[in-house]
């Protein structure tokens, strides 16, 4: 399906932003509070062992990193979507799960560590971010956006 110029444009501003959405939170959370509290807040989810928070946490954020600048220079863009939507997908899952068990739970998404006071309105938040992902990975899957090496013939004719 061939999208239109009008289209082009909205999704462009769409990858554009999402991409230095990506990139300012990880810039932010770069510093040890930060990402502290972003360990503590997956160890607060109580679904791995504690262990695990910091390692997930540092992978987390070096992932939001490269999503974020991948799409700004619409390098690996297939890639970087598929990316960005497994991580939102899993954010959007934890928030969610943590809003079904009742959990008081407090979030470092965007450096400030804030509680949590309207889960349906955060996890809405995660959901949209969530389609919006959704709408790139569709947006990579287009003709116009991927570029396809024509393979090499050999010519055995001699043989």
């Amino acid at each position: 399906m061939r999208t239109t110029g009008t289209t082009r444009k909205l999704l462009m501003l769409l990858r554009m932003g999402l991409g230095l959405f990506f990139v300012i939170n990880s810039i932010l959370k770069f510093s040890p509070k930060p990402m502290g509290d972003n360990a503590l807040f997956l160890t607060e989810c109580d679904i791995l062992p504690e262990y695990f928070s910091m390692p997930l946490t540092c992978i987390g954020t070096m992932m939001e990193l490269v999503v974020g600048v991948c799409l700004l220079l619409r390098k690996h863009y297939r890639g970087a979507a598929l990316w960005g939507t497994v991580m939102t997908g899993v954010f959007f899952l934890l928030y969610a799960q943590a809003w079904a068990r009742g959990l008081d739970l407090s979030c470092a998404c965007t450096g400030d560590t804030k509680p949590i006071v309207n889960y349906p309105m955060d996890t809405g938040l995660r959901l949209l971010l969530l389609g919006s992902m959704l709408l790139l990975v569709w947006d990579s899957r287009s003709n116009d956006n991927t570029r396809h090496k024509k393979a090499p013939k050999f010519d055995f004719s001699d043989a």
